[in-house]
């Protein structure tokens, strides 16, 4: 049930993954650069991949998989997931798989619909939200997954991806720091993400930019800063990426909160 009183949209950004939980418009033909788990709060979101429609409470939506989604100004929770796809693999097993890529109906989405509910309603702090889902939605640190092998070479360049967003080192560079090939790495890093490396490099540059902005930055300043070339190119990446503009999602005001944590 909708509550009466609105509490305002929170948008919570973690190094490992973003969570946005409240009433969002249309998401329109998304290709997002993260695996993404998304939930309706408060009824079954409609969604089209590829052409066909589906109607469920809980979707997992590896990286690079296009579509659309209508929450039909009710609540969402729209998680971005780890990187190197432990998460992905954690919740997979749980749903039903289907041909477009995408997977359904968890089995778990009761115990993450409460969760999910009373970090709305209690307007939970981001170290709190984080530790509430480690506990409960995410595998924990030092848990292991059935199929994650990760690659430490691949964990390598998503931190030197991010010790340095602005920074546009070539794939030949990034390998030889591992000591791969450009052509080898760019495989391995597709196998591990989903997506390639630059848009991986698109995708963590909207994290900076949503953090800077979440601590009173200009659009402008947040956007050259992360390495986007001005803020145009920015509201571009964020609509391909996001479905929306990102004054849509990151102003401040009273019914968006963005927080910033360190978890993760």
């Amino acid at each position: 049930m909708t509550p009466s009183v609105k509490t305002a949209a929170t948008l919570y950004l973690w190094r490992q993954r973003t969570l946005y939980l409240g009433h969002i418009g249309r998401l329109s033909s998304l290709s997002q650069g993260a695996h993404t788990l998304l939930l309706g709060l408060d009824e079954e979101i409609p969604l089209t991949v590829s052409g066909q429609h589906f109607r469920a409470r809980s979707y997992l939506i590896p990286a690079g998989v296009t579509f659309s989604a209508d929450s039909r100004g009710k609540r969402i929770a729209c998680c971005f997931l780890d990187p190197l796809g432990k998460d992905l693999l954690f919740h997979a097993p749980a749903m039903t798989a289907h041909k477009s890529g995408i997977f359904l109906n968890s089995s778990r989405q009761a115990i993450q619909l409460q969760t999910l509910h009373e970090l709305y309603r209690e307007e939970a702090d981001a170290g709190r939200a984080y530790s509430v889902l480690e506990d409960r939605l995410f595998p924990a640190q030092n848990t292991n997954v059935e199929g994650f092998e990760p690659d430490e070479r691949i964990a390598a360049v998503v931190e030197q991806i991010r010790s340095d967003p602005a920074e546009n080192l070539s794939n030949e560079a990034l390998a030889e720091q591992v000591g791969l090939s450009g052509d080898r790495l760019q495989r391995l890093f597709k196998q591990a993400t989903g997506i390639p490396i630059r848009r991986y490099r698109l995708w963590h540059r909207l994290f900076v930019t949503s953090s800077m902005m979440a601590m009173g930055s200009t659009l402008t300043d947040a956007a050259l800063a992360a390495g986007f070339s001005d803020s145009s190119h920015l509201t571009h990446v964020f609509k391909s990426m996001l479905g929306m503009s990102p004054s849509a999602v990151l102003r401040r005001s009273r019914h968006v909160r963005i927080l910033v944590g360190g978890d993760g």
